[in-house]
């Protein structure tokens, strides 16, 4: 994939801005908790000709409501600047592979959606999870905003729309497509600002009989193992099973 810089018109300061409320329970109690160092986006690759030009750093404060006890960054990158030119690729780890093929199956197995009935899968990067869902008989409906992914996994077969999931989209699917039977987001609500939205988003979506499945970092994992590499602008939220 070839390598990006933030062009100007990502670098100027309307690319961040910093929430006072907890994002999980709008509480206004906020405690700093860890302040690594200021950094350019994680994925925002620069290429050798370009080592020695600056580039635009934006803060990674961590902090811990008090109120419900979330744990979280407060600085918000423009998502389209982390996201539109995303470059990182599920489909690339055999690993990865065969836990999104043991997923698929456990779902289907557990919960029975009828065939043909939609499978939606927010954030689903190049549609490998999608593409055991289709091998299983449901239809499938990708959402990702990696606009170059997301045409790339259309072309093989997945339908991916490059948008970002919320209310308005899920009334719209749920207008063109009907009620989906499955909803899996794995890693989005670590990568969200809006939980809220996006949890309306899901519940207005699904039918009656529907299942929503999600996967987070844990973050007991993240303090006891000291991931402190994995604490960067994409992971604005750092989920435990209290909040």
């Amino acid at each position: 994939m070839e390598a990006r810089r933030l062009n100007q018109a990502e670098t100027s300061a309307a690319a961040c801005r910093r929430r006072a409320d907890c994002r999980l329970c709008g509480a206004r109690r906020l405690t700093r908790v860890l302040a690594l160092t200021p950094t350019p986006p994680a994925n925002a690759f620069v290429p050798a000709s370009a080592r020695g030009v600056p580039q635009v750093c934006f803060p990674l404060d961590v902090f811990f409501c008090e109120d419900c006890g979330h744990v979280q960054l407060l600085d918000v990158v423009n998502p389209r600047v982390l996201f539109e030119n995303y470059v990182y690729v599920s489909g690339t780890s055999p690993v990865f592979v065969r836990h999104f093929e043991d997923y698929a199956r456990t779902v289907v197995e557990r919960f029975r959606p009828a065939a043909g009935s939609l499978a939606l899968d927010i954030g689903s990067n190049d549609g490998t999870l999608l593409g055991f869902f289709r091998k299983a008989g449901l239809n499938v409906l990708g959402i990702d905003p990696a606009r170059a992914i997301a045409a790339e996994a259309t072309k093989r077969g997945i339908e991916t729309w490059a948008e970002f999931f919320g209310p308005a989209l899920a009334a719209r699917i749920r207008t063109e497509r009907g009620p989906a039977a499955v909803i899996t987001a794995n890693n989005v609500f670590a990568h969200a600002d809006d939980l809220a939205g996006i949890a309306d988003g899901v519940r207005d979506l699904l039918g009656p009989d529907g299942v929503f499945v999600f996967e987070v970092s844990y973050l007991v994992d993240v303090y006891e193992n000291t991931l402190f590499d994995t604490i960067y602008h994409e992971h604005l939220a750092y989920h435990s099973v209290a909040p």
